[in-house]
């Protein structure tokens, strides 16, 4: 569980950063990333962070979401807006907790800003999107419930036998992405339709229970198949009279 740790984008308010260290201690979760937070941690966030405060103490600092992606092989983003779109495609907290339980690597959960959440461009950089359902007519949770909810799923799922899947690094996952995208350019996809599979290459990855060996095989035919089609290509120009 240790190795699960949870990111706050741009907290706005020191009481809920606070909340959230606490729960983090209640469900023995790692490390809490502070992402460009817009409140300062003072005398609130240790008051309501109570025995949790060693997690304020050591907390880490980044600038974006995009730095703090390229830091985990796995990402976990919470939002309240459903939709049926790629980019809000969203798994239950159960479905979640079992993913995330389940793979190896560096795992984070991030906790979305409290006034507007995040961006569907946060969104697309993130591996999997998880939603916890609630009234429809009001849906949208506190950022510290919404946490300590989705850290209890996490924490019962730990303590069942859940099978260890080994997942591919981000450097490993990244490079499947560049070359699946340099691959559809070769083929003529337009630039739009690109962005979308990029988006549902991730979606996929993040919801396959494949092992890393099986997903290695076919990031090597996808490289291979860039690789030959650029040659062919090349070999087509240099044949061809000036």
């Amino acid at each position: 569980m240790n190795e699960i740790d949870v990111a706050f984008v741009e907290p706005l308010y020191d009481q809920n950063v606070g909340f959230i260290a606490r729960a983090m201690k209640n469900f023995c979760l790692g490390r809490l990333v502070l992402v460009n937070p817009r409140c300062p941690l003072g005398v609130e966030a240790i008051k309501y962070s109570m025995h949790g405060v060693d997690k304020l103490k050591n907390a880490v600092f980044m600038k974006s979401v995009e730095n703090l992606v390229s830091s985990y092989d796995y990402v976990l983003c919470s939002t309240g807006k459903i939709g049926s779109s790629i980019i809000r495609r969203s798994m239950t907290p159960e479905e979640a907790a079992k993913r995330i339980v389940s793979f190896t690597g560096r795992r984070v959960v991030v906790i979305g800003r409290e006034d507007r959440g995040l961006s569907n461009e946060e969104l697309k950089l993130c591996d999997a999107i998880v939603t916890i359902p609630a009234n429809p007519e009001y849906p949208i949770l506190n950022a510290s419930h919404a946490a300590t909810i989705l850290f209890y799923i996490i924490y019962r799922t730990a303590h069942e036998n859940v099978k260890v899947i080994e997942r591919p690094s981000r450097e490993e996952l990244e490079h499947f992405i560049e070359y699946l995208t340099l691959l559809a350019k070769e083929l003529g996809m337009r630039e739009e339709k690109v962005d979308g599979l990029k988006t549902a290459a991730r979606r996929l990855l993040a919801e396959t229970t494949a092992p890393a060996q099986d997903l290695s095989l076919l990031f090597g035919v996808i490289r291979k198949s860039y690789e030959k089609i650029r040659a062919l290509k090349d070999l087509e120009r240099g044949a061809k009279p000036e």
